[in-house]
């Protein structure tokens, strides 16, 4: 397995624990923070009986991550929680894990978007969609499971 990996449906996938364990024990780390997916996900692991890690990926922080809303997200790793609106957050040992919404001008985005990459572009075929309009995810599918 990949980074793919921390795709929100692979770290759903039971067969995925293995391999989870298995990278968190190599890294020797309690939370991994990614965005390589494109879809956020924020999720507890259990790495043994009594220790917790954490998966979070922002998505994207460039482009609308939930359905309904053109914001973008970041991760947030301190060592206080958030003071900012949050779509999920959790305590892993001292450390505060949080996905926080990026509101930026998504009209502005959009027109500089079409200006390097126009109409019937590769480019535009795979992401003006889901800039304009938002992917089909829900917010849910990020939450911590």
């Amino acid at each position: 397995m990949t980074s793919w990996g921390f795709d929100a449906q692979a770290l759903d996938d039971p067969q995925a624990q293995a391999w989870l364990q298995a990278v968190f024990a190599a890294a020797d780390v309690a939370v991994f923070a990614s965005s390589l997916t494109c879809l956020p996900a924020l999720r507890q692991i259990s790495l043994t009986s009594r220790s917790r890690g954490m998966v979070d990926d922002n998505g994207a922080a460039d482009m609308p991550n939930v359905a309904g809303d053109l914001a973008g997200l970041v991760t947030r790793i301190g060592s206080t929680p958030a003071s900012h609106p949050v779509l999920q957050a959790r305590q892993v040992g001292r450390a505060f894990v949080a996905l926080l919404p990026l509101r930026f001008d998504a009209a502005r985005w959009q027109a500089d978007f079409l200006a390097q990459w126009p109409p019937g572009s590769a480019a535009w075929l795979s992401y003006f969609e889901r800039i304009s309009h938002g992917p089909a995810d829900q917010p849910d599918q990020a939450r911590l499971r």
